[in-house]
């Protein structure tokens, strides 16, 4: 496949991809960048859901799922996850508000944030509000539900139901949150909570972004 030019079986991968990926992570902007002299093609996908410390539990989601649809056209060396706070980010975030009815939308020869792109081809924009939870905010609405569980039920509950977006944010936890266990999630991704537990919890991570907190 010649690197130099973006072709109908790449596209198409990389669109079966998306699909697949914001089950667990929302996109908010998606988009093939080639750099000047460069001469190759890179996908670029954002998410209010990815933070810098974190990149590598995002980055490790993104292998299940190329795993999982079996693409030979979809090249995971050719993917950048990033944070909407990036330069390239917020330029494809300023295109889409200006030519949202035209996307996809192909572009040539400009600065695009903070690199100067040969050809941008722009795929995906935000379809609704996106904002970034701190990993404190999802800590203290478990903890906050869990109580109430205890309330109700007058025993802990044993086991919790965890929807894959509330695990990415609580992901972003440190040491004086979650103790040793932010280490292994860094290091190993979010399944080290189905793992290790959770608050004496076990867990079971739903991987449907509709999903809602549960305990049993």
């Amino acid at each position: 496949m010649d690197q130099d030019s973006l072709v109908n079986e790449q596209i198409e991968a990389a669109a079966e991809f998306l699909s697949e990926f914001e089950k667990s992570i929302p996109i908010v902007v998606a988009f093939w960048l080639k750099e000047q002299d460069e001469g190759r093609w890179t996908l670029y996908i954002a998410s209010d859901r990815i933070d810098e410390m974190h990149l590598q539990t995002a980055y490790m989601e993104m292998l299940r799922v190329k795993k999982e649809i079996n693409n030979p056209n979809f090249d995971p060396y050719r993917v950048t996850l990033l944070g909407l706070r990036q330069p390239m980010v917020r330029a494809a975030l300023e295109i889409y508000k200006k030519h949202s009815a035209k996307i996809p939308l192909r572009l040539r020869d400009r600065t695009f944030g903070d690199v100067y792109a040969e050809e941008v081809y722009l795929i995906r924009g935000p379809t609704g509000d996106y904002t970034m939870p701190s990993g404190r905010e999802m800590l203290n609405q478990i903890i906050d539900q869990e109580a109430a569980y205890f309330q109700q039920h007058g025993r802990p509950p044993r086991k919790m139901k965890l929807p894959v977006l509330m695990a990415y944010d609580l992901a972003k936890c440190g040491r004086n949150e979650v103790g040793d266990l932010s280490g292994k999630v860094f290091k190993d991704g979010i399944t080290v909570f189905e793992q290790e537990g959770f608050h004496g919890m076990r867990v079971e991570i739903i991987r449907d972004r509709n999903a809602t907190l549960e305990f049993e």
